[in-house]
């Protein structure tokens, strides 16, 4: 159905269309007078007729080049660009017709036809385009400019076709026979190519109106109209071949009004609409808008109130505000211009004009307006009357002084003290209504629990005609106990007389509470209820003053950010409120125990000896090792203990605590779960850390960073499959620092993101150079921090690492442990999505150490399964490891990964792995790390197969 905004237009299409069609009827059914089978003087009409078309077709592609900087719809330019196209051909058209000059080759009929026939169907496309591309206006596919040069390629090269080889162009007529079938074929084919226009037209119809349709569709049909007449004349010269030369010219004229009111009539339309809907927008504004030029000339004026202005409009165009407004009015005015003039705009400023004895207050926002280069600067001036806001504002500002007066509970009593008054206030906090309270007796009230004394001390000082100042410990109606702090003072009369006491109440017992929480929250620890370092000093603090001996322990929980990360931070507070608890029940009662900061706990003891110190450390690891189920899992969790002895280590707390936590970190880097004692050479130890940490921050930008490679082995055929990059550092103070040691380090201060960047960078580049060396095609696994991992644009920066090494994405292998997957499942998961659909691969390194969930688990785009050197150093031993390393094959066979197993060192090793169906594996069994050289001679002299006893005979532990 045709839409609303449509069917006018459509009316009339349809009715100059079936007059065209009635006309076409007639003339074909009635036998065609013997004067018009060869029209006289036929080459002049022709030759006016086709200029015509020339010109009509040639304004089209103008107007849609003239308007091409406007936003214009993408079917209105290709229209333009097609109808060049179609004008250049019936200009060819007009030159090759029989009886003009020759034009290149001599004119003919078919050297006519062929050019008609082009224009023609390129006219069909542009219009059947016209119709399937959306109207709606947007960017244009392809620019004007590109458009025009297509066309003109298009008829250069059909145009030299027909001039070089005319042979290979199908005839379409015949001198005394008339039009071939190919011609009438290629006429009923460009009428049904025009019918499929005018029909999408009409479809296009169905919806509301956003380009002229109608037109259009009128143009497309009364094309068909034209070409059906070329398919029944049979001379050249006949009446039918002008009957469908004037149609076309129809055509073309409805086309161009199609064009025209697109490009050029609806732009002036749509521009007047925005006029007169801006008039009438301003006419309903209640508000005066001004034009005003930056020396305060009123430039327009627009309201509907002309009784608010200071004269006429009339008289104030032209006109400064000065000779209108006050001084200070016009100061105002001004500076408001000026300030609009440098910042763009100006808000806020008030007028105060008195008209008929009455002052009305007028508020003015101004914006400077955008203007061309040259022209006076110029602002819009919007003056709003604010009259009735600004008596509410100050009715507002009046009732809001009297709550300020009285923003505690008021109670005015008369000298017996029967209750006169009372606020909301009162109200509200004793639960007591006015109606309740008022003509009743103070003292009757419930009392709670002030003392009697504080009541006799108050009437006192009262009846002495003296304030009185002081708590009140009250009853609510309800029986709820609060406390106010209370004013009371006599007010007297003109005669200086006491009339009423006036009590100011301040209900302040959510204040004390709140005091005593902080007293609370300043000395306990919130989560596991045990004292906190302050408490700890003062409890400690005569027994340092005294010297007593004492022992100080720091207590450390192992791999507690493990189980924070990965079964969640309720499960870690859980965690530490039973970890306090059994160290309450293990400690006597002659202990002090707190929680310091974290996962780290201080106990002080009283000593006896250091042996019976140890034997309490020992008895705290035994009792903090017991299995809990946390998270539907039985957990075991292991501590460090660092103890540090008074007087003997220090005599200082700060000093004895800072001991105590090295002896820690000692007890940690000995392989946690056990105890350490303070001694001075630790201290050397964590000067070396510092120091270390120091020259750590040199090290990448003075090259003294290297990588080295383990070939990781493929148990099938012995082949190198990839390698595992391991990163390397050779100071020249320290030498050859242990990764152990460092890479900690490195994690602690931030290094790591840059350092694992050139971790990748290089370890990629080397890839590269393997490949051009001629060695297998290999995987490069490289192991991504958690702070990698969760850096934003790991991604991008990946992709541009492996755009420079010139890398395809599946020889990537990044290597992330459980806890890094787990510490925020969906986060990471989405990670490896990202990085997946590039191509790159994910495995789980030291895979059964953490606490992996199998539902996340299997959503994670992961290749492989890195089993953990603990559980292969004693594979062929301990069944535990075996049963272990089985699980976890038989789990990564089950998700369709693949498993490599590291740290194989032995033949046995490997050969319960492979029969196991381990399909990696990796470790000195193989090759210990290599550098790059010494990788590329292991895989160019490697022997095959590999998988035997002596396999590991040439490379060293």
């Amino acid at each position: 159905m045709i839409h609303l905004s449509y069917q006018k237009e459509f009316r009339r299409a349809i009715g100059i269309v079936s007059l065209l069609t009635v006309l076409l009827l007639m003339v074909a059914v009635v036998p065609m007078p013997a004067a018009f089978h060869d029209v006289a003087h036929y080459l002049a009409l022709h030759t006016v007729v086709e200029t015509l078309s020339v010109i009509t077709a040639s304004v089209i592609f103008a107007v849609v080049w003239s308007s091409r900087q406007e936003s214009l719809s993408r079917p209105l330019v290709l229209l333009g660009s097609t109808f060049l196209g179609v004008a250049l051909f019936d200009f060819l058209h007009l030159l090759s017709y029989q009886g003009m000059p020759p034009f290149i080759t001599p004119s003919s009929p078919e050297k006519s036809i062929y050019f008609w026939l082009l224009g023609r169907l390129l006219g069909g496309m542009g219009l059947l385009a016209a119709g399937l591309v959306s109207w709606q206006k947007g960017r244009v596919w392809v620019p004007l400019g590109l458009q025009v040069l297509g066309v003109l390629l298009f008829v250069s090269a059909l145009s030299l076709l027909y001039f070089g080889w005319s042979g290979w162009v199908p005839r379409t007529f015949l001198p005394g026979q008339g039009l071939t079938p190919f011609k009438v074929g290629t006429e009923y084919t460009l009428i049904l190519l025009y019918l499929v226009a005018a029909g999408l037209f009409v479809w296009r119809m169905r919806q509301e109106r956003r380009f002229n349709a109608p037109d259009l569709f009128i143009a497309a049909c009364v094309m068909a109209q034209s070409e059906f007449f070329l398919t029944i004349y049979s001379s050249v010269t006949d009446g039918y071949s002008v009957l469908g030369h004037l149609y076309k010219i129809v055509a073309y004229i409805f086309l161009y009004r199609a064009v025209f009111s697109e490009a050029v009539q609806h732009p002036y339309d749509l521009l007047q609409d925005s006029r007169e809907q801006m008039r009438a927008t301003l006419d309903a504004l209640p508000d005066l808008v001004l034009d005003m030029d930056l020396d305060g000339r009123y430039l327009s004026i627009h309201t509907s109130k002309v009784d608010t202005l200071a004269a006429p409009p009339e008289r104030l165009l032209g006109r400064p505000v000065d000779e209108f407004l006050s001084a200070r009015n016009s100061q105002i005015v001004r500076g408001a211009l000026h300030e609009a003039y440098a910042h763009g705009q100006s808000r806020g400023k008030i007028l105060a004009l008195v008209s008929k004895q009455v002052v009305r207050y007028f508020e003015l926002s101004v914006a400077r307006k955008t203007t061309v280069r040259g022209q006076t600067p110029q602002f819009a001036v919007i003056s709003r009357d604010v009259t009735d806001r600004m008596k509410s504002e100050q009715a507002l500002r009046t009732l809001s002084m009297a709550v300020l007066q009285s923003p505690q509970s008021i109670i005015i009593t008369d000298r017996r003290a029967c209750i006169e008054f009372v606020n909301e206030a009162f109200t509200r906090i004793s639960g007591y209504t006015a109606a309740e309270v008022i003509g009743r007796n103070l003292r009757r009230l419930k009392p709670g629990r002030t003392p009697s004394a504080t009541f006799r001390a108050m009437w006192a000082q009262l009846a002495q005609g003296n304030a009185w100042r002081g708590e009140w410990i009250n009853l609510a109606k309800d029986g709820r106990e609060y406390i106010e702090s209370v004013l009371i003072y006599p007010v007297r009369n003109v005669l200086g007389e006491v009339t009423n006491y006036l009590a100011h109440n301040e209900d302040i017992t959510e204040t004390r509470r709140a005091a005593e929480q902080i007293r609370s929250l300043s000395h306990y620890d919130q989560l596991t209820g045990l004292p906190n370092r302050q408490l700890l000093r003062k409890h400690c603090q005569g027994a340092l003053e005294r010297g007593d001996p004492l022992a100080v322990l720091w207590i450390d929980l192992d791999h507690f950010k493990a189980v924070n990360d990965t079964l969640g931070h309720h499960v870690g507070d859980v965690l530490l409120q039973e970890m306090a608890r059994r160290l309450r029940k293990a400690l006597p009662e002659t202990a002090s125990v707190s929680r310091y900061s974290g996962d780290d706990f201080v106990v002080v003891l009283p000593m006896s000896s250091q042996d019976d110190i140890a034997q309490q450390a020992e008895s705290l690891l035994a009792a903090l090792y017991q299995p809990m189920h946390l998270a539907n899992q039985e957990i075991y969790t292991s501590a460090s203990i660092g103890v540090a002895l008074h007087p003997d280590d220090a005599v200082e707390f700060d000093v004895l605590l800072k001991h105590a936590e090295t002896a820690m970190y000692r007890a940690k880097s000995d392989g946690r779960h056990c105890v350490g004692f303070f001694t001075h050479e630790m201290q050397t130890y964590v000067s070396r850390e510092l120091l270390l940490g120091n020259a750590l921050k040199q090290a990448l930008q003075n090259q003294e960073l290297f990588l080295v490679y383990q070939p990781q082995i493929s148990f099938e055929n012995g082949a190198v499959l990839g390698a595992e990059a391991l990163l390397r550092w050779r100071s020249p103070q320290w030498g050859l620092v242990p990764p152990s040691e460092f890479i900690p380090i490195a994690e602690r201060s931030g290094l790591i993101a840059p350092i694992g960047e050139w971790v990748l960078r290089t370890a990629l580049r080397q890839l590269r150079q393997w490949q051009v060396q001629g060695l297998p095609p290999m995987c490069m696994a490289v192991n991504l921090s958690a702070v990698q991992f969760n850096r934003p644009g790991l991604g991008k920066q990946i992709q541009e690492i492996l755009a420079e090494a010139e890398v395809p994405a599946g020889l990537l292998e990044l290597e992330i442990t459980e806890a890094v997957a787990m510490k925020s499942p969906e986060i990471a998961a989405l990670r490896m999505e990202e990085l997946a659909h590039m191509g790159v691969r994910f495995a789980i390194d030291d895979f059964g150490t953490g606490y992996s969930s199998l539902s996340y688990l299997k959503r994670f785009r992961l290749h492989k399964l890195k089993i953990d050197q603990s559980f292969v150093r004693d594979i062929n031993l301990d069944p535990d490891d075996q049963a272990i390393a089985t699980a976890i094959i038989q789990l990564s066979r089950s998700l369709g990964l693949r498993t490599i197993a590291e740290g194989v060192e032995t033949f046995e090793q490997q050969e319960f792995l492979r029969a196991n169906g381990c399909e990696e594996a990796q470790g000195y069994f193989y090759s210990k790390p290599l550098e790059a050289k010494a990788f590329t001679a292991f895989v160019q002299q490697m022997p095959s197969p590999r998988l035997t006893r002596q396999a590991h005979a040439s490379e060293p532990k």
